[in-house]
């Protein structure tokens, strides 16, 4: 697959954590700035505000179990912008049975273009046995106090520029846009492969939505765009 082309002034941020056993939990999102690129320092300086800001706002979702113990910033800009990668070590605090490894809460970001295949989306390690109304459901509550936090989160991010960052805001990144037909010339089987955009689109991310309905982390253990 080609490289992806840039997308200027944005920070791919990627939170990521272990629960028991060795399983790895990841979610990732974008945040666009309109001032002036960070240096790998400033980038740094970011991600420590990234830790603060789930410390503040996300561990109260999250059981004992599950632990923040890194999170990786990069400029996606170009080959050649700011990089960083900062070690943590910030457990859940919520009350209640831990579930399955695998089990997570999927949040939308919701953005004003329809396309097709969905919508962006976070995958979240949250919640705990006593937030479940029934096996494939997470409660009102559990999924109103997410939407809160999650929010909370976001804002505390936009407001963690470094020096002349400008304004920051949750963004998505669009890299893939329709597909082509290739046909293995031995079996014949055919496949749909994405095709990659000129530039990538940028959509404003409107608001967080909490889903009601249980999801799995799909073994999210690399950061793949």
């Amino acid at each position: 697959m080609p490289p992806l082309p840039a997308a200027p002034k944005v920070i791919r941020v990627a939170l990521s954590g272990t629960v028991s056993g060795g399983a790895v939990w990841l979610t990732r999102h974008f945040i666009q700035y309109t001032g002036t690129a960070p240096t790998n320092a400033q980038l740094h300086t970011f991600d420590a505000s990234v830790i603060t800001a789930y410390t503040a706002q996300i561990v109260g979702l999250a059981d004992a179990d599950t632990v923040l113990t890194q999170v990786e910033s990069i400029d996606l800009s170009s080959s050649t912008s700011a990089v960083d990668i900062t070690a943590a070590s910030v457990a859940g605090t919520r009350a209640g049975a831990v579930l399955a490894a695998s089990t997570c809460t999927v949040v939308s970001y919701e953005i004003g273009r329809r396309y097709r295949g969905g919508h962006p989306r976070g995958y979240w390690k949250l919640g705990t046995q006593s937030d479940l109304t029934n096996p494939r459901t997470w409660s009102a509550a559990f999924t109103n106090a997410c939407n809160t936090d999650i929010a909370a989160y976001f804002t505390a991010l936009e407001a963690a520029g470094w020096t002349g960052a400008g304004t920051l805001t949750q963004v998505n990144v669009s890299y893939f846009s329709g597909f082509h037909v290739v046909t293995n010339p031995i079996t014949l089987r055919a496949r749909n492969v994405p095709l990659v955009r000129v530039a990538p689109t940028i959509d404003t991310v409107t608001s967080v939505l909490t889903r009601s309905s249980i999801g799995n982390q799909r073994r999210r253990e690399a950061f793949i765009a």
